[in-house]
Order: structure tokens, then sequence, then C-alpha cells
């Protein structure tokens, strides 16, 4: 036989005929959060971590709680997990929203993620609820030649015979910089001579990737050189009132060039 005293702190438990004091604690111990991550993914080129997880408090199951990341004992953020949930509600019996996502910014090599929390009560101890060894995953060269060439559109100058964001670029210096530090190919500078460089040569444009380059055509020569962006549109250092430009491919008289696939 199992009584609790009025107290609530202490229980009596009647053993042999004896009535043994025992702690509540050890008759009806809180429920602790748990959480969980569920991947963790850091992309080696863009210097970006992914991690996305969710965490619930038993105690308050319809409360989004505060969650911390940690990627090697160091604090990479500190959010809410607040997602919608529909299937983790679905598969554990939850209510209310409990996942979340992290985006952010990581240079050094990411081993392990810890996904710590709180749970309801801000003023209860932050406790670990689950760790993940992060998988390294580096993006194909088109993307890598995209992700770099978007970040210069209206914030590059044009500048003849330019061949870094610093001093600004022409058509195939940009093109020449994009290629290099997406770690693709190491290009020759002016169009007509990336145009004929090792190891590119030309695909019909049915075949073209997001990546690729467009040279534009004149009496049988290149006088212009862009990147593939997809769906007819382009990136490019257009003009000196333009600069770096995302813009439609405004010519037909166009050849589409690749030494990456």
């Amino acid at each position: 036989m199992l009584r609790r005293a009025a107290t609530g702190l202490t229980a009596l438990a009647v053993l042999g005929g004896l009535a043994v004091a025992v702690p509540a604690a050890a008759v009806a111990a809180p429920a602790r959060p748990v959480g969980g991550v569920r991947y963790a993914v850091q992309d080696t080129f863009a210097h970006k971590l992914t991690v996305r997880g969710w965490a619930d408090d038993p105690a308050r199951p319809r409360v989004s709680i505060k969650v911390t990341v940690r990627v090697d004992g160091r604090v990479a953020g500190e959010l809410r997990a607040d997602e919608p949930s529909r299937q983790l509600n679905q598969n554990r019996g939850f209510t209310g929203r409990h996942d979340f996502v992290l985006h952010v910014p990581w240079s050094p090599r990411a081993g392990r993620v810890t996904l710590e929390t709180r749970g309801a009560h801000s003023a209860a101890p932050l406790t670990e609820v689950d760790h993940l060894r992060v998988r390294h995953v580096q993006p194909p060269p088109g993307a890598r030649i995209v992700s770099l060439a978007k970040r210069f559109v209206g914030q590059a100058r044009y500048v003849d015979g330019g061949t870094s964001p610093r001093t600004g670029f022409d058509c195939s210096g940009y093109t020449m910089w994009i290629y290099a530090h997406a770690h693709v190919a190491s290009l020759p500078h002016y169009t007509e001579s990336q145009r004929h460089a090792r190891h590119m040569r030309r695909i019909s444009a049915e075949h073209a990737r997001p990546g690729d380059l467009i040279f534009y055509l004149s009496g049988g020569s290149s006088y212009h050189v862009a990147i593939y962006a997809g769906h007819h549109m382009q990136y490019a250092a257009a003009t000196p009132r333009d600069g770096i430009r995302y813009q439609a491919i405004w010519s037909r008289a166009v050849e589409y060039r690749t030494d990456w696939h």
C-alpha cells in the first residue's frame, strides 16, 4: 500500500506492517524534455551548417520550447522549436509545434552537433537531449559556380579589363574569377580564349546546365561571355552602366560550352 503525505513532499509506504517515508520524486519523477537531431549537414564550399530537429516538454506539450544547438561545444544557435510538426505529432501523439531548422555560417569543419533545452521552464537546468555526427557535403560544379555568380549581382562594377570583385569585372574577367574560385577550372582572360580553352567543348542548348558558359557570336568569333543560370537566364558582367546582372539571354547567336560535364 502506498499513500502520499499531505505535503506532497513524501509518501508513506506500508511494508511488512511498517510505514516507511519515501521521497515523492521516487514515486512520480517529473517528465523531462525530449528532442532529437534529424539532420546535420555542413556545406564545406559555402561554409554553411544546417541542423533540423525537434523538441518537446511533456509537462507542457502544447508549448514550443527553446533549444540550444552546439557544434563541438560552441553555441551555433538558440531558437524556438516552433515549426509545424504534423508528422512528429502523429507518430508520437504530440500537440502544438515542435520542429526547428537552423541555418548558420560555419567555417571550421564541424564534428558533432548537440541539442540542449531547459524545457518549458526558463529556470530549469540546460539538459542535453540528443546529439549527431555532422555529414560534410560539397555541391557539384554547376551549383558552386551559380552560388558565387549570384553574389555579385548589383554589388560589383563593370570595368574594362577587370578581374576581381575589388577592382571590378569585365565579362570574361567575371567568368574567369567565378570558375577559379568555384574550383572548377583555371580559365584565361578574354572571351575567345575562354571559348577555346583546354577541355572546353561545345554543347547544345538542350544539354546546357546552370553554370555553363554562354558565348555571344559575331562573324564566327565571340565578343561576350556569360554564365548560364537556367530557364533562358544568365549572370553577366553586362555594361559599365548595369554592372553585374541577372538577365535574360538577349541574342539567338549564342553558343553554349562546358568543361565540367
